[in-house]
């Protein structure tokens, strides 16, 4: 008697006549090949996504070389202010800026999918958005770890003084807060075609590097320009760091911006991706 395989059910009708074969025994039915699961696709998206990004030189090289280069200029002019403390403060604002730049560019990378037809081969292969949101996210949270690294090493080669804990907890801290920044650079990709998309990525980032005092301290700026400043999760992704590596109070009010810029960037994020892929089915 023929035992039926998990991917096919044998009829009386279809099981194959015993008296032609040897010894009575008809050959056991094919088994289909399970479809990779939903984690595994996600896991090949991103896998495939940050190959791609981290092969490109020349945005590994604006990504890493911008930061440390601007580190290196603004600790020599301001580095030895309050003790030696405002090296520190340098590193962590380069770094986090390494990080934006790398995490909104990751980001718009979507529009080059968009174009070259490549979203409508994954979505055709069986891709759900929501492991393609996931994968992006996932593969720019992976790039971005080289710039914070690059800025944290030069800063601690030229000076800075921390200890490994607490270096090793600040990349952390920085690598988690940019969350809300990789989804701007998604929504960014989202909604603009073609070369408007980079464009708009690096006036984004500059506007948030700005207004979020990593370029120069807020208190430098007008009092509107604080206030929007404040309303700027960059901003507390710095005191998040500064917290981190001097043990300052934990700022709760960066948490809870850094949290209301994620949730409202995570439905935008849906929305237009939603609107994309349905655009792609018609």
């Amino acid at each position: 008697m023929t035992t039926p395989t998990d991917s096919t059910v044998l009829t009386s009708a279809d099981r194959p006549s015993t008296g032609d074969h040897p010894g009575g025994l008809a050959p056991a039915a094919p088994r289909t090949a399970a479809a990779p699961s939903a984690a595994s696709r996600t896991l090949r998206y991103a896998t495939h996504t940050t190959r791609m990004t981290v092969t490109n030189v020349v945005f590994m090289v604006f990504t890493i070389a911008l930061p440390v280069g601007m580190y290196l200029l603004f600790s020599m002019m301001f580095g030895e202010q309050d003790d030696g403390r405002a090296r520190g403060m340098i590193m962590v604002n380069m770094a986090a800026y390494g990080g934006l730049g790398a995490a909104v560019t990751a980001g718009t990378q979507i529009q080059e999918d968009q174009r070259n037809g490549f979203l409508r081969q994954l979505i055709v292969a069986g891709l759900s958005p929501r492991s393609f949101l996931t994968g992006s996210v996932i593969a720019a949270s992976a790039v971005i770890v080289p710039a914070l690294i690059a800025v944290g090493l030069v800063g601690v080669a030229t000076g800075v003084e921390v200890g490994p804990v607490p270096f090793v907890s600040t990349i952390a801290v920085l690598w988690l807060g940019l969350l809300p920044t990789i989804l701007v650079g998604i929504v960014l990709g989202m909604i603009l075609k073609g070369g408007a998309a980079m464009a708009g990525g690096v006036v984004t980032m500059m506007a948030m590097a700005i207004f979020g005092g990593l370029w120069m301290p807020l208190e430098m700026f007008p009092s509107w320009m604080q206030a929007l400043g404040q309303a700027m999760p960059t901003y507390w992704i710095s005191r998040l760091g500064e917290w981190s590596m001097y043990g300052e109070a934990l700022p709760v009010t960066g948490l809870l911006v850094i949290g209301a810029w994620t949730l409202v960037l995570g439905v935008l994020c849906a929305l237009s991706l939603r609107r994309a892929v349905g655009l792609k089915r018609r």
